[in-house]
């Protein structure tokens, strides 16, 4: 069965305890309903229930389509989805349920997708190793730096943000910087998650500094700063990235699950 909601917040109050059985997989939820006023096909909310469980769907214009539930759900969701003529250019949500999504649209409707990023989300509790002195606190004097470092960091990992210099500007705080020569050469970014975890985001060096170690003490450093707040720290991980994998395991780092964004292909 399959019922609409006529805002993000209605979906998320009336599934609330089922969302939060997995706070993390569950985040961006969290962000985006409430941004969802006014449903049409472009921005949308629905939750299919049966006997074989639940899955709900969460879209807001710009961002990705969200799925969060259980697989066995996935044909009846993808009809009702391509049935109503919602857009759906991206979705972002646990690889098991996308991966069925994708299958699902190409085997039965013809629609082809692939998945762009695939992340693995890792956790950790407790403090390994002091933090390094390098390490230190951004502040309005590194906003142009921080942009330019963001617009590569964008361009690194494939994702379609745009980097906003006013946003950058009002979290400035929030970054956490190694630099040389007054030149930042390794940074990342706290990111409010919860009251329980704030995740760390962002993280990146300049290639010409990279393998030397950077990266490990700042993302440590940012570490056990939420750690020292009473907060676990949280982080996503390319999976096509085993070093950076290994790196966040060396400081205790624990994978939780993984999760990926899903892309329609353009038509030749």
């Amino acid at each position: 069965m399959i019922h609409d909601y006529a805002s993000g917040d209605e979906l998320y109050r009336a599934h609330f305890d089922f969302l939060n059985t997995n706070k993390y997989l569950s985040a961006f939820f969290r962000m985006d309903a409430p941004l969802l006023k006014k449903p049409d096909r472009a921005n949308y909310a629905f939750a299919c229930v049966s006997d074989c469980g639940t899955l709900l769907a969460l879209k807001v214009e710009p961002y990705s389509m969200l799925f969060f539930g259980d697989e066995a759900c996935v044909p009846e969701a993808v009809g009702y989805l391509i049935e109503k003529g919602y857009e759906m250019p991206r979705y972002l949500c646990a690889c098991d349920v996308g991966d069925r999504v994708m299958a699902e649209l190409k085997n039965t409707y013809g629609r082809d997708y692939f998945q762009a990023l695939g992340m693995d989300f890792m956790e950790a509790v407790s403090v390994t190793e002091p933090s390094s002195e390098e390490v230190v606190a951004a502040t309005p004097a590194d906003l142009d730096e921080i942009c330019e470092c963001l617009e590569r960091f964008v361009s690194d990992c494939g994702l379609l943000d745009k980097v906003s210099r006013e946003k950058t500007a009002e979290t400035i705080s929030c970054f956490r910087l190694i630099k040389r020569d007054g030149k930042i050469i390794s940074m990342a970014k706290l990111c409010l998650s919860s009251d329980e975890d704030t995740r760390i985001a962002c993280v990146y060096t300049r290639n010409e500094y990279r393998g030397q170690g950077y990266a490990r003490k700042v993302v440590n450093a940012a570490k056990n700063e939420i750690l020292s707040q009473g907060k676990k720290a949280t982080l996503n991980v390319d999976q096509k990235n085993p070093i950076s994998n290994h790196i966040y395991e060396s400081i205790g780092f624990v994978k939780l699950f993984s999760q990926g964004e899903y892309r329609e292909k353009k038509q030749a």
